[in-house]
């Protein structure tokens, strides 16, 4: 077959004039993992409970409640369940280009446009209780708890909790390191593979379709795609496909016979044995148990307890109310 046109993460986060969406996520109820992928926003991702694996370029950090974690712009990441425990937290991404105004004075405009290029980047881990932590989360918890107002109403406030992070967080930013380059070019070389599969997951997408994408021979490309990811391609693959039709099941009613198709699996028998495995239910008791799930609590901005609001998975913004990378209601 011919591979698929490849690109890096489709999905717009946002709406077209304005880059900003909040992602809830459940792991493992919701997802279990979200593979390796990029995106032109910077990704700021709040642990409300639990805890979970995270891996930013090459550096897995275990993420647990409270921490702060960001993921800067076209960077790659990924997260996944950590040994048994679930995980409930929040990913406010957003384009750093949104703050570009020309009122701002050259100084200013010069840190943005350094985040942008990539010149500077800011910390990925804030543990829980820092002084950064404690300065950043009034301003995401304003985020978390309006987040379905951030396309109406709250939209100047949205922008204004996005300059006070900046903010605050540019008096920490640092030159990028020589080890996140070097791992961005060797990420480079498979990246092709990683775009197929999150934006073709449904076509048949095999080893030597993706190596040959790559420009690499399939044992080269077998070795470096494990040993950046962690993972065989083929596991790779199923996975997100697992995850896609997981999100088919909770926002669909399709039948399982055309969700199975839908992910990439031509076999129902072999898709169920699959979900069973990674799930730890089928396919119809995962249905079952996500439509009838009680509603998440949020931070309170005043005192981090929490207000009820319906959940969310992380394949879909809030603002907008709907389903769709990294990486969701």
């Amino acid at each position: 077959m011919n591979p698929p046109r490849l690109l890096h993460e489709s999905k717009k986060h946002g709406k077209e004039n304005f880059a900003f969406s909040v992602y809830h996520s459940l792991v493992p109820r919701l997802i279990r993992s979200f593979p390796f992928h990029w995106h032109d926003e910077i990704e700021i991702t709040f642990i409300k409970s639990g805890s979970a694996l995270f891996t930013i370029s090459s550096r897995k950090i275990a993420a647990k409640e409270g921490d702060i974690l960001i993921a800067n712009a076209k960077y790659p990441h990924s997260v996944e369940q950590l040994g048994t425990s679930p995980a409930d937290f929040f990913s406010v991404l957003f384009n750093p280009e949104l703050l570009i105004n020309p009122a701002l004075d050259p100084a200013n405009l010069a840190r943005i446009q350094d985040i942008i290029s990539g010149g500077t980047v800011f910390p990925e881990e804030i543990p829980r209780g820092t002084p950064l932590n404690q300065r950043l989360l009034p301003w995401l918890s304003e985020l978390i708890e309006n987040r379905r107002r951030s396309y109406g109403d709250f939209q100047l406030g949205v922008m204004g909790c996005l300059f006070m992070i900046f903010q605050v967080l540019s008096s920490h930013a640092l030159k990028a390191g020589r080890a996140v380059r070097e791992f961005r070019v060797e990420f480079s070389k498979i990246q092709p593979a990683v775009d197929a599969v999150i934006n073709h997951y449904e076509q048949k997408i095999s080893v030597t379709d993706a190596a040959r994408a790559c420009c690499l021979s399939e044992s080269h490309f077998m070795k470096l795609f494990k040993r950046i990811t962690g993972k065989s391609f083929n596991e790779f693959l199923i996975e997100h496909r697992l995850n896609m039709a997981a999100k088919m099941l909770r926002d669909t009613g399709d039948r399982i016979i055309a969700i199975a198709g839908s992910s990439g699996f031509d076999n129902q028998s072999y898709f169920c044995r699959m979900f069973l495995r990674y799930y730890g239910m089928t396919p119809g008791e995962y249905r079952k148990m996500n439509r009838s799930r009680p509603p998440a609590k949020v931070p309170a901005k005043d005192e981090g307890k929490a207000q009820e609001t319906p959940d969310a998975a992380k394949t879909a913004p809030e603002p907008e109310e709907k389903t769709a990378p990294l990486l969701k209601d």
